[in-house]
């Protein structure tokens, strides 16, 4: 699917050449080591953006900008914080209609198969959790559940 960013191919394509599955944490653990705890501000970390789904706590925001969702995202789990920001990156810039497209091949395409059961169901959380942030045109986590969707 070409309209994933760079930044997708970059993560899926190091990720493919790592055979080790140790060595594919620590890939994942030094990419959250480059989010900075201002990145996401802790007036940003309240229970409206909090994502359910997941082992640790997800923070969640979708901003729309020329009808394409910008998402950005934090854990206070270092692993987790670095697949936040590969979902996060990789899945940003895209019009609603685009996110619909996504499946669960792009998500497993990042082969992250190393990862407990618990976190590829968060993964796959997260991943509908954008669609559904772009299909109600932007907003906050909470707002998903008010909504019903």
């Amino acid at each position: 699917m070409n309209i994933l960013s760079g930044q997708y191919e970059d993560y899926a394509d190091a990720l493919d050449m790592i055979d080790d599955e140790d060595m594919r944490f620590e890939y994942i653990i030094d990419i959250g080591k480059k989010v900075k705890d201002e990145d996401f501000p802790e007036p940003l970390r309240i229970d409206d953006h909090l994502m359910h789904g997941c082992m640790s706590r997800v923070w969640i925001i979708d901003e729309v900008r020329d009808n394409k969702h910008f998402f950005t995202g934090f854990s206070d789990a270092i692993i987790v914080k670095g697949l936040v920001a590969m979902m996060t990156t990789s899945f940003s810039g895209l019009t609603a209609d685009e996110l619909q497209e996504i499946g669960t091949e792009q998500v497993r395409r990042l082969n992250l198969g190393a990862l407990t059961t618990q976190r590829q169901v968060g993964m796959m959380t997260m991943l509908e959790t954008f669609k559904k942030l772009g299909s109600v045109g932007g907003g906050t986590v909470a707002s998903l559940r008010t909504t019903g969707i």
